[in-house]
């Protein structure tokens, strides 16, 4: 077998034996929670969420920060629709216990909360000094880390789908922050 093939293996070991866990410990109260969670990962609660944040640099003509945040969450969520249609990975057999559309190869949710709320936090880090700004951050990592395992717990993505979520995302909010950093000392 060569690498691949068993990396192949070993994710798909890894996904089973979480789904399985989740399944296994799923309780009512739990699934309440999750089910609110998961939205503020939904495609409504970010496309709202931006319009906001949006629309407050806009009002204080914060030009650089409202062009990388709406300009970066179109690119991912581009992408992120190009992979899952490029991956054509099925969900997750058995119950799923919100609904989920289309494919599970990258979770959009994983990834899209950490591109949303990872610049929210950098922007919001700009302003901050000390606690503040480490709450602030602290805070955006839980919210994405609690989204990212919604999905898996509520049995609509695999392990795996999240993981590869978070990096891609990560990778999006890298080069978000990067553009901002060059655009601040090259006075655009």
């Amino acid at each position: 077998m060569n690498l691949l093939e068993q990396i192949i293996v070993n994710i798909g070991s890894w996904d089973k034996a979480v789904q399985q866990w989740a399944i296994t410990n799923h309780q009512p109260e739990l699934i309440g929670l999750f089910t609110c969670i998961t939205g503020l990962g939904n495609s409504t609660a970010l496309i709202i969420l931006c319009a906001l944040i949006s629309l407050l640099l806009f009002l204080n003509e914060r030009w650089n920060l409202f062009l990388i945040l709406d300009v970066g969450l179109t690119a991912a969520w581009l992408s992120m629709a190009f992979l899952k249609a490029l991956f054509g990975r099925l969900r997750p057999l058995g119950e799923h216990l919100v609904y989920a559309g289309g494919f599970s190869f990258p979770s959009g949710h994983a990834m899209l909360s950490l591109v949303f709320y990872g610049f929210v936090a950098y922007i919001a880090s700009l302003y901050l000094k000390g606690r503040s700004r480490w709450g602030v951050q602290l805070a955006a990592g839980l919210i994405v880390f609690l989204i990212g395992g919604s999905r898996v717990y509520l049995n609509v993505h695999y392990f795996s789908d999240v993981m590869a979520g978070f990096v891609i995302g990560g990778l999006f909010l890298l080069i978000m922050i990067r553009t901002h950093k060059w655009m601040e000392k090259n006075v655009f």
